[in-house]
């Protein structure tokens, strides 16, 4: 299908995920709303990633394709798709994610209803690899527009969606706010979203829009420990927000008014993560980061957790069952599976 004027592009990055990309592509080519291009970006993957994107391609002349000589890393390879964006509107997507198939539709329609507003939010549903719901998406009853300063505040407080896979913006937003800041480290996708936030008024919509897949291989399941560089990412995005002359003032001042991240909760999850994996030295350096980042006596706690897990065993092996029934069986993630799994059951047609 040839559409007679494209008015979404899709960034869609990838590395050596050739399954999954071919899932996350014809997710954007199975929209209710067709006029979409589907543009691939590969960081020199050197598998199956070409043939399949061509195979997909000689289907439907909406995809595209581009191969780096080198891996360029994520995020760059995020800006370099952004700043090729011609089209009115634009989403990002991981190529481990999909979008659920009236995501554009909805998002064009609250955008069009109303056109101040510079993206469209809707929810992002968390699922493991099997598909199973394991995280419970943020309910929005009607459509209603945020100003700058109250979407900011919503997205840090998690009360109304912030998580791009379902956010779709208009190109004027990157021309406003420039590229992904890649100083921000790996909560850089935040700072790009909350940037957009601080700018332009935000219209959410009900609705699921994207499945964002949570595994060991995601963006999300390979940053580095917690540590004080994580300050320093959360201070430099908030300093080039503040930094923008465009951002009112009342929106600046807002900024800092919220607390820091959670570094302590950030930290004994991933100390726990990492031991139920085994990989005792992030588990480590994740609680010596926790110390650096201003709790020393939940440092020292995980330390001993740390130390009793390597050295006993039975303990760890303990651990280890209740860690996977907790994941895999629990009641709360039956009756999230209950209640929301009908929302990806279009997704389980993609797999192979």
């Amino acid at each position: 299908m040839h559409p007679s004027y494209p008015v979404i592009t899709t960034v869609i990055p990838t590395f050596r995920r050739p399954e999954l990309l071919r899932r996350a592509v014809t997710s954007v080519l199975n929209q209710t709303y067709p006029h979409v291009l589907a543009c691939v970006y590969d960081n020199a993957s050197g598998d199956e990633t070409e043939r399949i994107v061509a195979e997909l391609a000689d289907r439907d002349g909406r995809v595209s394709y581009h191969r780096h000589s080198r891996n360029i890393g994520s995020y760059p390879n995020f800006n370099f798709g952004i700043e090729r964006v011609e089209t009115s509107f634009f989403s990002l997507l991981s190529d481990d994610d999909l979008l659920a198939p009236t995501f554009y539709e909805t998002a064009l329609a609250a955008l069009e209803r109303h056109p101040e507003a510079g993206l469209a939010c809707l929810a992002t549903l968390v699922v493991d690899t099997e598909l199973n719901v394991i995280t419970r998406p943020i309910h929005i009853p009607e459509v209603k527009l945020y100003s700058p300063g109250d979407a900011l505040d919503g997205m840090i407080r998690a009360d109304i969606p912030g998580t791009w896979t379902a956010i779709l913006f208009r190109r004027e937003v990157r021309n406003a706010i420039g590229l992904i800041d890649l100083d921000v480290g790996p909560s850089a996708d935040c700072g790009f979203v909350y940037y957009a936030a601080a700018r332009f008024p935000v219209v959410v919509a009900p609705g699921v829009g994207g499945i964002l897949m949570a595994h060991d291989a995601s963006n999300s399941g390979t940053v580095p420990p917690i540590g004080r560089k994580y300050m320093a990412w959360w201070d430099t995005m908030l300093a080039r927000i503040a930094g923008d002359r465009m951002v009112t003032e009342a929106t600046r001042a807002r900024l800092y008014m919220h607390p820091p991240q959670d570094y302590r909760h950030t930290g004994v999850m991933q100390v726990a993560k990492s031991l139920a994996l085994g990989n005792y030295t992030y588990a480590r350096a994740a609680a010596s980061g926790v110390k650096e980042c201003g709790y020393p006596v939940t440092s020292v706690w995980l330390g001993l957790c740390i130390w009793l897990f390597e050295k006993l065993s039975l303990l760890r092996l303990s651990m280890a069952v209740r860690n996977t029934r907790r994941h895999f069986h629990s009641d709360r993630h039956k009756r999230l599976n209950e209640k929301f799994g009908h929302l990806v059951s279009f997704a389980r047609q993609y797999k192979k």
